[in-house]
Parts: C-alpha cells; sequence; structure tokens
C-alpha cells in the first residue's frame, strides 16, 4: 500500500507472504546499479533467518534472464555481508540473499542504498553472469513464525551508462 505522504511504498506482512514485481527489461553491466531508500519498523523475525523455521524476511530482489534472483535483506542477527541460498526447497536453485542490515539500532529511520548489481551478482553467484534484469521485487515474509514486519521503500531505480529508470510507480 502507499505509504501514508505518498512517496513511498509499505510492505506490511503478518502471517504471511508477499512478493510485487515489478517488470522491467535492463542489460546488466559492470556500471549497473540499483538504488533504494528504505525505513524498516519492525524485523519479521528475531532470530537468524538462513533456516527454514526462521526464514521471515524483508527484502528487494532482481530477477535475472537465467532464473536465478539475488535478494538483499535486513536481518536481525546475521552480520552484513552473509550471503546464503534460500533455505527452502526450489527456492534454494532459484535465490541467493545477501545481508546488507543488521540488527535493530537503525529501525525507525530512512536509509540509503546503493549496490552494483554485477559485482554483487559475481561474489554471490557466480559462474556465467546474466545478459539481463527482468524484474524488481519487494518481498516480506512472515510465513514460518507468523509474526510481523513493516517496511517502507522509496526512491527505487535501476541506473547504468544508458540512464536511470524508476522501478517504483
Amino acid at each position: 500500500r502507499p505509504h501514508q505522504d505518498g512517496h513511498a511504498l509499505c510492505c506490511h506482512t503478518r502471517g504471511d507472504v508477499g512478493i510485487l514485481q515489478f517488470p522491467l527489461h535492463r542489460a546488466l553491466t559492470p556500471e549497473t546499479r540499483l538504488s533504494w531508500d528504505w525505513l524498516v519498523e519492525q524485523l519479521p523475525s528475531a532470530l537468524p533467518e538462513h533456516i527454514p523455521p526462521t526464514h521471515d524476511y524483508l527484502s528487494i530482489a532482481v530477477e535475472f534472464d537465467n532464473g536465478l534472483d539475488l535478494t538483499w535483506m535486513w536481518s536481525c542477527a546475521l552480520s552484513v555481508d552473509t550471503i546464503f541460498q534460500c533455505p527452502l526447497p526450489w527456492w534454494d536453485q532459484r535465490e541467493t540473499h545477501w545481508v546488507v542490515r543488521s540488527g535493530t539500532q537503525q529501525l525507525g529511520q530512512w536509509l540509503s542504498e546503493r549496490r552494483s548489481v554485477l559485482a554483487d551478482y559475481e561474489r554471490a553467484i557466480g559462474g556465467t553472469p546474466p545478459g539481463n534484469i527482468v524484474a524488481v521485487w519487494l518481498i516480506a515474509n512472515t510465513a514460518f513464525q507468523r509474526g510481523e514486519g513493516l517496511c517502507f521503500y522509496r526512491g527505487i531505480t535501476i541506473s547504468d551508462t544508458a540512464g536511470t529508470v524508476s522501478v517504483q510507480r
């Protein structure tokens, strides 16, 4: 749902899961950057999210034309720069998680992120890189512990030498 000021998206999950997908077609180059601002009010897990019973999280992800996706998440307990395969069957063959924020000290604050998508792909996934980004996802999951998560996003963009595309509508 839109944020109260109309300039941000609200992802609020309570005992369920949702993925908002923003389709696009953008070449993946060394200059490709994903940028966003987020304000996390409440993390959906108080336990590390890297195992199935506690895999409740809030994140932003990029889907590639090879069927894989890379998701940048805020963890309650896993260290920043922890990278792990999704612990869920089927998703473990498709999705890689990267912790970009950890802990509760910055909850309730707008924070800006900027990621080099190709460099992150090479470090987290490896192998032959895909040619294109095909979607950006917002993921909100509380299906396992049945808790609650609340996060706002704004200013989501993909940029490179060809220009900047606003992902958020």
